[in-house]
């Protein structure tokens, strides 16, 4: 049984990488998030950091997230960043738009800092499965556009630009629902 989502404290959250494979070498270069209290978007409530991965970003990943291997040098890398990000997440529940793919990465370093944590994290792309089930699209993107929210270009692919868009389609496509949420996926190590 849920409490009253109203009263519910999330926190929406992206990650840029170098590629798509944790486990195949690809590390954070941003991380994002900003907090959610049942229907309020806290904007003021941010957790924002680039990340120096240690290693070249390649050139397909800056054609999609505009961040350079300049722009990362002088980051903090992510035995640095990856704590404060843990304690911004405190015990609230998460939300992310494709979800498995983030978690996949925050799961790959808490192991390798020997954290153990648990987390629970709503899908925006299994909310929107559910709330357009006639359609077959449900990235991002789309999804804001069904359901009217405007998308600046230069904010997309970048970590907070993509955490706001995901947390209005979260409110929005949660109170479409009502009662019909899909389970929270749970991550544990």
């Amino acid at each position: 049984m849920q409490l009253s989502l109203d009263l519910d404290e999330y926190v929406v959250f992206d990650l840029e990488t170098t590629g798509l494979s944790p486990w195949g070498g690809d590390e954070i270069i941003e991380i994002g998030a900003m907090k959610v209290w049942g229907q309020k978007i806290e904007e003021s409530q941010i957790f924002h950091s680039l990340v120096n991965p240690k290693r070249l970003i390649p050139e397909y990943a800056t054609k999609v997230n505009g961040i350079t291997n300049e722009m990362v040098t002088a980051a903090p890398t992510i035995d640095e960043v990856f704590p404060k990000f843990l304690d911004f997440l405190g015990s609230s529940w998460l939300v992310a738009q494709n979800a498995r793919f983030d978690m996949s990465f925050v799961m790959k370093y808490l192991m390798q800092f020997r954290i153990k944590r648990q987390f629970e994290v709503y899908d925006t792309m299994l909310f929107s499965r559910r709330a357009f089930p006639g359609e077959s699209k449900h990235n991002l993107d789309i999804i804001c556009s069904r359901l009217g929210l405007k998308v600046m270009a230069e904010e997309r692919h970048r970590s907070l630009g993509d955490v706001k868009l995901t947390a209005q389609a979260f409110v929005i496509l949660r109170d479409r629902l009502g009662g019909n949420l899909p389970n929270r996926e749970k991550y544990s190590v």
